[in-house]
This record gives structure tokens, sequence and C-alpha cells, in this order.
């Protein structure tokens, strides 16, 4: 069995890489070889590939965990050239908490690593810029 953080060592740390399950249905990580996060490391590579312009595709498998509580939700999606990771708290209906009285009354959305927005009841972080935007955009149509 080939760990993926065995890999750290051959490949450029400035190469573009993907991380995706087998099935190719699901990315957990898309950027640079030396901001892969320390929780993929221990990861089993099923499989891996370089296209022509020399980015890295490595088929991994992730120990999928339960959200504690049903109504949190966790994905990533991609916008423009940008990856977002994001965490929502879904109600079965809207309230007067959530944004723009909608089911989802709490939202963080990270770009590499930072915080590019945050909804607790109320704007901690506005969306950083255009493309952030869009992402909590597409986030809230997922779960209107």
């Amino acid at each position: 069995m080939v760990r993926l953080n065995s890999f750290y060592e051959l490949i450029s740390r400035n190469a573009h890489v993907t991380l995706t399950n087998s099935r190719l249905d699901k990315t957990y990580y898309e950027g640079s070889a030396r901001d892969i996060p320390t929780e993929y490391d221990d990861c089993e590579v099923d499989n891996f590939c370089m296209n022509d312009a020399g980015n890295l595709l490595f088929k991994i498998k992730v120990k999928e965990k339960a959200p504690a509580d049903p109504h949190w939700q966790e994905g990533a999606l991609r916008v423009y050239d940008d990856s977002y990771h994001y965490w929502a708290k879904v109600y079965e209906t809207g309230s007067q908490y959530g944004i723009d009285g909608g089911r989802v009354s709490k939202l963080t959305i990270k770009r590499g690593g930072e915080i590019v927005a945050n909804f607790d009841r109320g704007w901690d972080v506005a969306p950083v810029d255009e493309g952030t935007q869009l992402a909590m955009e597409i986030i809230l149509h997922q779960y209107a």
C-alpha cells in the first residue's frame, strides 16, 4: 500500500495536483502540491496519472466522516480557476436567521485554506470577491 505523503519527495512542490476518489465523482483538493492539506497525507493512493501539461491526478481512498449534526453539509466546488471548500448548516425550512431568510443559517467558505466568506446568523466575513460571491450563490441555490 502506498500513502500519498510518499509521493511528496518525487513531485515538484509547485506541481498542480487534484485529489479525487476512484470514481472521479468527488474532488477533495485541487491546487498546488505544496498546499495539500495534511489530513490527506496518510490516504491510500489507488492510482495516479499525469496529463500533457504536467498536472497530476491522484485517486485516493478517504475515510468519509459522517457529520455529527445531520444539518451540517460539506462540499467543494470550482468557480473560474479557484477551488472552494464549504460547510453549511441547512434546515428544512427558511428562517429569519438564514441567509436572505433561507434554509442556510451558517456558512463558511474557504479558498486555499483561508476563510473568504462566513455567515453565522449574520455576515462575519462577507464574500471577499466576485468568485466567492458566485460560489456562495451556487451553494445557496443548491439548498434552496
